[in-house]
């Protein structure tokens, strides 16, 4: 007789384990999110771009990398994608003339204003019954979990 995954009983380690709960949560919630995106023609990468530009826009390749969440090179090719559908471009940087900075167009600006209600949508339907200190302490050891994060690169 076949066990289905609802009958299995999960190791109480596993259930624990942050890493765990963190990549179960934020794959769930990448996926309903890059579902909600698809009419918007856009991936959950290409939004990740789009919304960090929005907020902090003409970043360099490095800085949106670690604001979009993407390696340099996955990230060129997003920004090729971007770029085709003229809602990015690059400009050569005022300040450091080897260094590019990626900008929305106006198209791209629209189009990530447009987004926004839906992520916030999707946000608040995440956060439904937590008291506004248990979001400001879960945005805050978030950031911290992130900013630790940096120490794992040093492991072998």
């Amino acid at each position: 007789m076949a066990t289905t995954v609802n009958t299995l009983k999960r190791p109480q380690e596993l259930e624990k384990a942050i890493p765990f709960l963190m990549a179960r949560a934020g794959s769930r919630m990448g996926n309903a999110f890059a579902k909600a995106l698809k009419p918007f023609g856009l991936n959950l990468s290409e939004w990740r771009v789009c919304a960090s530009l929005l907020y902090v826009p003409g970043q360099t390749l490095s800085e949106l990398s670690l604001h979009a969440s993407s390696d340099t090179s996955a990230l060129s090719r997003i920004i090729d994608r971007l770029e085709s559908q003229a809602l990015v471009r690059r400009e050569k940087s005022t300040t450091d003339g080897r260094s590019i900075r990626v900008v929305l167009t106006e198209k791209g600006q629209a189009l990530a204003l447009s987004i926004v209600p839906l992520a916030k949508r999707h946000e608040s339907v995440l956060l439904t019954g937590f008291a506004p200190n248990e979001i400001k302490a879960l945005r805050d050891m978030l950031l911290r979990l992130f900013e630790n994060a940096e120490g794992l690169d040093d492991l072998p």
